[in-house]
């Protein structure tokens, strides 16, 4: 019985551990679209391409780094996420 209940405290731990994660890549992902995409552009343009995939997402950040943009492949990998997470107008880019 305590073993069921230890596995499910874990089970349970690791799903949360998970949540916070995704919430924490999210985090990073607006911000680094905040401080360097719109440094370049505004907010609409991405906004406009909301919606895409992620494939779409990483060839533009790949674009945008071979343009100049200063950009971590780690972070790179964040705001491709962020963006391919996010269905048209999202408020969080187009606000």
């Amino acid at each position: 019985m305590y073993f069921r209940c230890f596995l499910a405290v874990i089970g349970l731990c690791c799903i949360l551990g998970l949540y916070a994660c995704q919430k924490n890549s999210q985090a990073q992902g607006h911000d680094l679209l905040t401080n360097k995409c719109v440094s370049c552009h505004s907010n609409q343009i991405t906004c406009i391409n909301l919606g895409k995939d992620l494939e779409y997402w990483a060839k533009t950040t790949t674009r945008m780094v071979d343009k100049g943009m200063d950009m971590t492949q780690e972070e790179q990998e964040a705001v491709n996420q962020y963006l391919a997470g996010l269905g048209p107008g999202a408020e969080a880019v187009c606000e």
